[in-house]
């Protein structure tokens, strides 16, 4: 009688699990067969630059409950946020720069953020971010003066509902906190987003309230973000990005506080690229105002009293 050793016998599960599941995918996804039965093929070509493996992973963690790899986490948007979450334990930094540019007058306005982002079970990460900003404005009959805009602490939570490759959709819940100085924001988003072949579809809705207390003012704010990103490569993509800003704003200020009305409003559009590095990501953007729908100001179709006239923004992704 021959007695199999552990080692082969672990190993023919392996091949008979990869056959029933590969049978279960469109053939779009199904990557060959040859790379399951090779073990060396399976850890070296097949898992180098191959998209079709990446969606596969992706898939074989769904079903079979295991978790996602850290690098499924890199994001392919700017202003969207995608529903994947960083594996359990696994540390991520995030430094942002966001750019914006033209206003009534003279406006130039630069925004940082450094994120820590932390795993903590294959469906909830967590983060916290350093914010620093600064401006350049132009004074009516005068010179240009710049000052620190905001200093602050966030802290960001996102709850995965959803697999976009799995599922039929992919889902997830988030909410951020912000504490200032002179300001306390608090903002709530509903994510989702899709991967079909090389193509990225993602959506967010997001509520926003702000309370100024040096400025006594209250705003709630609305939005509206919609991406589609295209796979050149397994680790290059290119996209386009669009936003609706909605701003709801009441001044308490004063004895009899106002009521709160819709006050701004615009739309906003433009191209994203991100690369998928060896050891994170990077995504750029360039984001203009199209048009402004509420508060655009007399003889222009651009609301440029709220909102600038561009926006550029770089996010990179470092995995720790």
């Amino acid at each position: 009688m021959t007695i199999k050793r552990p080692a082969a016998t672990a190993h023919l599960k392996m091949k008979i699990t990869f056959i029933k599941l590969r049978a279960r995918l469109p053939h779009s996804m199904r990557p060959e067969m040859r790379c399951y039965l090779n073990p060396p093929c399976l850890l070296g070509d097949f898992m180098k630059n191959s998209l079709v493996c990446a969606r596969f992973v992706a898939v074989l963690g769904s079903l079979y409950g295991l978790t996602t790899p850290a690098w499924a986490n890199d994001r392919h948007f700017t202003q969207s946020y995608e529903t994947a979450v960083l594996s359990p334990g696994t540390v991520e930094v995030e430094p942002w720069t966001t750019l914006r540019l033209g206003k009534d007058s003279y406006y130039a306005g630069l925004d940082h953020r450094l994120e820590f982002e932390v795993g903590l079970t294959d469906r909830l990460q967590t983060s916290v971010y350093l914010n620093l900003g600064s401006e350049a404005v132009r004074v009516p009959g005068g010179p240009v003066a710049a000052h620190a805009t905001s200093t602050g602490i966030s802290s960001e939570w996102k709850l995965k509902l959803s697999d976009a490759v799995a599922d039929p959709i992919g889902s997830a819940l988030y909410l951020e906190l912000t504490m200032m100085a002179e300001e306390i924001e608090v903002e709530a988003k509903i994510l989702a987003d899709k991967r079909v072949g090389p193509w990225h579809l993602v959506t967010n809705g997001i509520y926003e309230f702000e309370h100024n207390y040096a400025e006594q003012l209250r705003e709630h704010k609305l939005q509206l973000t919609g991406g589609v990103a295209w796979f050149a490569t397994s680790q290059v993509s290119v996209g386009l990005e669009a936003m609706s800003f909605n701003v709801l704003a009441a001044d308490v200020g004063t004895a009899t506080p106002g009521p709160t009305h819709f006050a701004h409003g615009a739309l906003m559009a433009g191209p994203v690229l991100a690369c998928s590095l060896e050891r994170g990501w990077i995504a750029v953007s360039v984001t203009p105002q199209l048009y402004g729908y509420k508060g655009a100001l007399p003889g222009s179709n651009l609301n440029l009293a709220e909102f600038e006239q561009v926006t550029a923004r770089v996010l990179l992704g470092v995995h720790l």
